[in-house]
């Protein structure tokens, strides 16, 4: 009797051993998850931090964009002792008012984020603060933010990060983000009502980040933005920007843009737009030379004679188009020269119209050169009438944006080339060191080599004796086409005589072409009643103090004969 109570008490203890190993079993791996993720959600809260990018550096080494370390400020409401005292010493200390703090210390919610992205600086401050108000339920996570030095300077270029999501929202931060890396990262933070500090349990997300070295160089981005700005000031125009690029590599070395905004406060701006390369416009006069390359190219024009030009309008299709001046006669380089529309149309409606559209293609224009996040394509009708033909040689009834202008003009000064714009200088990576650095990129040859150099020569000539002679230098050989194009009024119902696109797009030097240059503005204001708006009047005389002022920070030497610095001969404007 006895022995079977023992062996009755014994199963019932291996029973209950048995039943506590399966409830172990059970909950310890069968369930382990569902309780561990119970165990958080009582104990731990979970918060986003803003993760650290990679550093953007001008061709210099100079910072353009970073991320900074900071830190975010938060507290469990409930568990703070003395809440007026709290709200008091953090007000002073991180400069927001003592009503904001307070209320939210008097919330029900369980957690609450007082400020974030205040300077890491006031780390040790905040802690020395709760050790003094013995409030243990005052936390502080490290986090960062992400900080533009030059503030405005490029800004439309550059572009900016999120406040909330640590990603790239425009401009080159947008287009490089995944290299750049950053974003956001989860943290769980524990709900310690004890007297113990909050504790980091586990990052996640953590992202691999690059830095990039741009092709940028801010020096030669001030002088452009300085430029821009008195240019911008005196000509009130809607809308205005200079771009420099390298024509024998396709790098953007400089580009300003009006408007414009400062990536470190891009909240306070309803513009983010870089009209560079989101906004397309009528080239104008711009297009000439390219008719002139094709013609050339068809044998189709003769520089031995001269053309007669209407005397200031030609009818085509019953349809009158204007000249800017009642031009006669004129050679094929002096049509170019002086920018004549008549002439220009006369060649034009001689070509083959599949060749000229193929031509025009050839060098970009109706396609996005894919460098910029929303790039514009730009727009041309591939019209074969007459009428269509005439506006489209004179730059009307179609447009491009100012990169492929300057990718265009890039390819009569290299040789014939169309290149691929780049920014990117350099990829570095942050952990490894490795280093990539992007080629150059030829899209193909766009124009013939008798085509380059007869092009060359006349554009020398245009800024020194035509159309462009308001920007020439004393010093150094510039050669270019000035652009203008008149803006339909819908009001009107028709072009507006007041309302224009004025352009200058060329290079320099002449003979040894460093920079691209593209300057455009989008209805500048005239200075004086009778003044006409034009590229010549407008644009070019723009050109002068940027050319000498860039080459003077290179230390190049003038390649005009006689030129030197300190040169005090007028300019023949």
């Amino acid at each position: 009797m006895v022995k079977s109570r023992v062996y009755i008490v014994a199963s019932l203890i291996a029973f209950s051993f048995l039943i506590v190993i399966i409830r172990l079993f059970y909950f310890q791996i069968i369930e382990r998850d569902y309780f561990l993720e119970y165990i958080k959600k009582q104990y731990y809260t979970k918060e986003k931090i803003i993760l650290p990018r990679g550093t953007i550096y001008d061709s210099n080494n100079r910072i353009l964009g970073i991320s900074v370390p900071t830190v975010d400020i938060f507290v469990i409401p409930k568990y703070i002792k003395n809440k007026e005292r709290v709200a008091k010493e953090l007000s002073t200390l991180i400069k927001k008012p003592y009503r904001t703090i307070l209320n939210k210390l008097y919330t029900k919610k369980h957690y609450v984020v007082l400020a974030r992205g205040l300077d890491k600086s006031l780390k040790e401050r905040l802690l020395t603060l709760r050790k003094e108000l013995r409030e243990w339920n005052i936390g502080i996570i490290e986090s960062s933010k992400r900080f533009y030095p030059l503030g405005s300077i490029a800004g439309s270029t550059i572009g900016f990060v999120s406040r909330t999501t640590g990603k790239g929202m425009e401009g080159l931060e947008l287009k490089y983000d995944k290299k750049l890396g950053g974003g956001t990262g989860n943290i769980l933070v524990m709900k310690d009502a004890t007297g113990n500090p909050f504790t980091i349990e586990n990052e996640e997300n953590l992202e691999k980040s690059h830095d990039i070295k741009l092709t940028i160089d801010s020096n030669i981005q001030f002088i452009v933005e300085d430029v821009l700005k008195e240019f911008v000031k005196e000509r009130r125009p809607k809308e205005a920007l200079i771009l420099v690029v390298d024509p024998n590599t396709g790098d953007i070395v400089a580009n300003a843009t009006y408007p414009n905004y400062n990536p470190n406060r891009y909240y306070r701006y309803k513009n983010h737009k870089n009209i560079t390369f989101h906004n397309a416009y009528e080239p104008g006069s711009l297009a000439k030379p390219f008719v002139l390359a094709e013609a050339i190219d068809e044998e189709k024009i003769s520089f031995s004679k001269k053309y007669y030009c209407g005397e200031g309008s030609i009818t085509v299709d019953g349809i009158r188009i204007r000249d800017h001046k009642k031009f006669k006669n004129l050679t094929a380089d002096e049509i170019i020269i002086y920018s004549s529309n008549v002439g220009a149309i006369e060649i034009a409606l001689k070509l083959d119209p599949d060749r000229f559209y193929k031509r025009l293609f050839s060098l970009g224009f109706g396609k996005s050169t894919k460098t910029f996040p929303g790039e514009a394509s730009g727009l041309i009708r591939k019209d074969k009438r007459p009428v269509e033909i005439a506006y489209a040689s004179i730059g009307q009834n179609w447009t491009a944006t100012p990169i492929q202008i300057a990718m265009a003009y890039s390819a009569i000064a290299n040789g014939g080339y169309l290149l691929k714009p780049n920014f990117i200088k350099q990829i570095i990576n942050k952990e490894t060191g490795d280093i990539k650095k992007p080629e150059k990129k030829v899209v193909g040859k766009v124009l013939s080599d008798k085509s380059v150099e007869i092009l060359q020569k006349i554009l020398k000539q245009v800024v020194e004796i035509g159309t462009a002679k308001k920007g020439r230098s004393n010093y150094f050989t510039i050669a270019g086409k000035t652009g203008t194009a008149q803006k339909y009024d819908p009001k009107i119902k028709a072009l507006s005589d007041e309302k224009f696109y004025t352009w200058f797009a060329g290079y320099f030097p002449a003979e040894n072409p460093k920079f691209t240059v593209v300057i455009f503005a989008n209805e500048p204001k005239r200075i004086k009643k009778w003044e006409f708006i034009g590229g010549g009047t407008v644009s070019a005389p723009v050109l002068k103090k940027l050319v000498d002022r860039i080459m003077f920070y290179y230390k190049s030497k003038p390649d005009k004969n006689g030129g030197e610095y300190g040169n005090k001969n007028p300019s023949r404007n």
